[in-house]
């Protein structure tokens, strides 16, 4: 490894299927920072203006896996995206077991990430806040198999292409 790599570029090196969580800590940066200097190819981003399209777009998907990261718990959710409404300043998902307020404003970027991890590919669209740190993930969902779930691939390039053109 050369020397004159920086800590990230470091650490990105060293543990490339890493959670990106993890590669933030291992680097001292945030886990936006490691989003943007990922490998090319590996995630699209746009804006977090939209917020709520993206969100009700996912919902014809099917199971998916919320995931919120807090660096001491990860929490997991298995269960298609709800419908929402915009309230108060928040996106209010009203489903079971999928139920919350999300914060619009606090969204700065959206990404649509590519990438392998543990061993296999995943398909991820992520949100992040202004300060750099990631709100919460939604990974396509799964079969026993590990396979990702008929039409869910198609789906997200779908939306990733989409909205990478606006």
């Amino acid at each position: 490894m050369p020397a004159d790599l920086s800590p990230l570029a470091t650490a990105i090196a060293e543990m490339p299927m890493a959670p990106l969580e993890e590669i933030a800590r291992k680097a001292g940066t945030s886990v936006a920072d490691v989003l943007q200097s990922l490998p090319k190819g590996t995630a699209t981003c746009i804006s977090g203006s939209h917020f709520i399209e993206v969100m009700q777009a996912m919902r014809s998907w099917g199971e998916v896996t919320f995931i919120v990261n807090t660096g001491n718990v990860v929490l997991e959710v298995k269960a298609p995206i709800p419908d929402g409404t915009e309230g108060r300043g928040y996106y209010n998902l009203s489903g079971k077991p999928l139920h919350g307020h999300l914060k619009l404003d606090a969204c700065e970027t959206i990404a649509f990430v590519s990438r392998e991890m543990m061993g296999r590919l995943g398909h991820s669209v992520q949100f992040y806040a202004f300060d750099g740190s990631c709100m919460f993930k939604i990974y396509l969902g799964r079969d026993n198999a590990g396979a990702f779930l008929p039409g869910q691939e198609q789906a997200f390039a779908a939306l990733r292409d989409q909205m990478a053109a606006t």
